[in-house]
């Protein structure tokens, strides 16, 4: 193989991808400059996704505190991995509108340990079904795997979360 097919082979999906940031998924057709970009009408829904997540790797990583070995690695796992979903969604965002969006950083209070780890719990069950109902009402395909995937995501923590709170009452 020589190095102009390799570097071909490596943006085979570039043109996608570049009309996906344009905001102008018409790769078939030339787009006019002049031609206004339509309105990500989900962007509200995406804004309060991402606080979520960033919330939720916050106060992960506060219980975690209260925690020692098993739970702590555990919570402090789910906080990277909310974190890295954050990150996702902040991505498909900018791709979706063009503009960055970042939050500040904020985190309840965690206050008791068990307490929290069921406020922890129902939040994961809250986020799993408004991915799940977000995958249903969108019509982007993009947006429709990113959310059966995060829905995917918590349903897991939930369940961390869930035998946690088992060990918790041994």
């Amino acid at each position: 193989m020589d190095i102009d097919q390799s570097i071909q082979e490596s943006l085979a999906g570039f043109e996608t991808l570049w009309q996906r940031v344009r905001g102008t998924e018409r790769p078939d057709k030339q787009v006019k400059e002049s031609a206004p970009i339509p309105r990500f009408r989900e962007e509200r829904a995406m804004e309060t996704f991402i606080q979520a997540e960033l919330r939720a790797a916050a106060f992960d990583k506060a219980l975690a505190r209260m925690f020692q070995s098993k739970g702590r690695a555990v919570l402090l796992a789910q906080a990277e991995d909310a974190g890295r979903r954050a990150r996702r969604l902040r991505a498909e965002y900018f791709i979706q509108t063009g503009v960055s969006y970042t939050p500040g950083k904020n985190c309840p209070p965690v206050g008791d340990k068990l307490a929290a780890l069921r406020a922890a719990l129902l939040r994961e069950e809250r986020l799993t079904q408004d991915y799940t109902q977000a995958a249903g009402q969108t019509a982007a395909p993009v947006l429709q795997a990113l959310y059966a995937d995060l829905a995917n995501g918590s349903a897991a923590h939930a369940q961390a979360l869930r035998n946690l709170l088992i060990l918790a009452f041994r």
